[in-house]
């Protein structure tokens, strides 16, 4: 017998909200959390002026209640995104079965975070090899009487952290699938659900990557935005205009079971089925989508879920607002759904949020499912010159209609590439959930 897996609980923290209602609302209204960034000096890069950052009020409300010594704003981040997942799923511990974790966490590491954390280890790097140059002893002695400051560690206590809340032991998998890792997470917990060697599982992914040496990199790569004007329009996946992608800070949350057990623990409503998945990695370029690898996840995808291209009612894309990506998942589905193209409307959060890497794609299946629940589509603001080479559906205003199913991609560098169908489920959630974040 296969169970079905559904999602009961959900939670986000993004440029433009901090919870989930707000969250949804915003994708509806268009309203965007991009933004100059002005934390550093950019002048010398030839893009990626535009980031999608945290608003104030969000951050120091995420700090307030998740924040402890020592543990990094990514963390922080997972911790609140968590949070009100498992409020949202009504799910308190201790639990009578193990849970699992499938994570993500996407963290410059040593380095920090902000701007200002990157400058200070550099700086400390500086300090270091003028005091021990090149002796590895004297520098690990260094190391070890002077332990990084509190934020600047690579070390996360999450999975720990977790546990301890739930007073459980915890099936733990730290995923590093790039941008695809998010929905990866998904199928991952999902087979872990189906074997029955835990009850519920929790996915999350966080990102937190805005510094100098971050956007260098990818300037590098001629991957980041260099649109000049209003920054909410910097990201504009399948308009004619778009020069590449923005990237965030954020992270989501999601609580999956199977049916059986949600109707165990008295749940009445969920807000998705997970239908099926496509998952692969093509080592062919590390950066440069292949369109036949892509036809091949979402083909996967529909055959695990046993549905027919005509069964997708939405495609929530990966829409990174590249030159090259936004074409290779046009073409894709053009190869797919043929003439059905022209009314299968389609969604880009990206468009509003920036790209927040493997978060992205829990953050956006939380868009998917609300879109199942809901019966509306959100709409693509920025695509106001859409690309006929692109020729997909997007529109200015949301679109209200009957949503069966969804069809969402998540693709990331290194070859990686996941797609997911999520159906409607017979009890959905209509209305958003009472869950206090502050």
């Amino acid at each position: 017998m296969v169970h079905q897996v559904v999602i009961t609980g959900m939670g986000v923290v993004t440029p433009n909200a901090g919870s989930v209602a707000p969250f949804w609302e915003a994708n509806l209204t268009g309203k965007s959390g991009l933004s100059l960034e002005r934390r550093m000096d950019l002048s010398a890069l030839p893009c990626g002026w535009v980031a999608g950052i945290i608003p104030d009020d969000i951050k120091k409300s995420v700090e307030a209640r998740t924040g402890r010594p020592g543990r990094p704003w990514v963390d922080m981040l997972l911790h609140a995104t968590v949070d009100e997942a498992l409020k949202d799923a009504g799910v308190e511990g201790p639990l009578e079965r193990p849970a699992g974790l499938l994570w993500s966490r996407v963290w410059p590491g040593p380095s920090g975070s902000f701007p200002d954390d990157y400058v200070a280890y550099m700086k400390n790097i500086a300090e270091r090899q003028k005091m021990v140059g090149d002796d590895r002893a004297a520098a690990l002695e260094r190391l070890r009487a002077e332990p990084a400051p509190p934020g600047l560690s690579d070390l996360s206590a999450f999975p720990t952290d977790i546990s301890n809340r739930l007073s459980t032991p915890l099936v733990t998998m730290g995923l590093e699938a790039t941008c695809a890792g998010g929905l990866r997470g998904v199928a991952e917990a999902a087979r872990l659900l189906r074997s029955g060697k835990i009850g519920l599982a929790i996915v999350a992914a966080g990102v937190s990557r805005n510094n100098h040496y971050v956007l260098s990199q990818y300037a590098q790569l001629m991957a980041l935005s260099r649109w000049q004007g209003a920054p909410e329009q910097a990201s504009m996946p399948f308009d004619r205009r778009r020069s590449g992608m923005v990237i965030n800070e954020s992270a989501g949350a999601l609580v999956l079971e199977t049916a059986e057990h949600a109707r165990m623990r008295g749940v009445d409503t969920v807000h998705a089925v997970v239908g099926g998945w496509g998952l692969a990695v093509d080592i062919s370029h590390v950066t440069a989508p292949r369109i036949e690898t892509v036809e091949r996840v979402m083909r996967g995808a529909l055959k695990h879920a046993e549905a027919m291209p005509e069964d997708i009612d939405t495609v929530n894309a990966h829409g990174t607002s590249t030159r090259l990506n936004d074409i290779t998942e046009a073409r894709a589905l053009h190869r797919i759904f043929e003439g059905r193209m022209k009314s299968i409307d389609v969604c880009a959060v990206k468009s509003l949020t920036g790209h927040g890497s493997a978060a992205s794609g829990v953050v956006e299946s939380v868009v998917a499912a609300l879109t199942l629940c809901r019966g509306v589509v959100p709409p693509v603001v920025t695509c106001t010159e859409p690309d006929p080479k692109c020729d997909v559906k997007t529109s200015l205003q949301p679109v209200e209609r009957p949503v069966r199913t969804v069809l969402k991609n998540s693709f990331g560098f290194g070859g990686q590439y996941a797609s997911m169908v999520f159906k409607r489920p017979l009890n959905p959630r209509l209305e958003a959930a009472a869950v206090a974040v502050d």
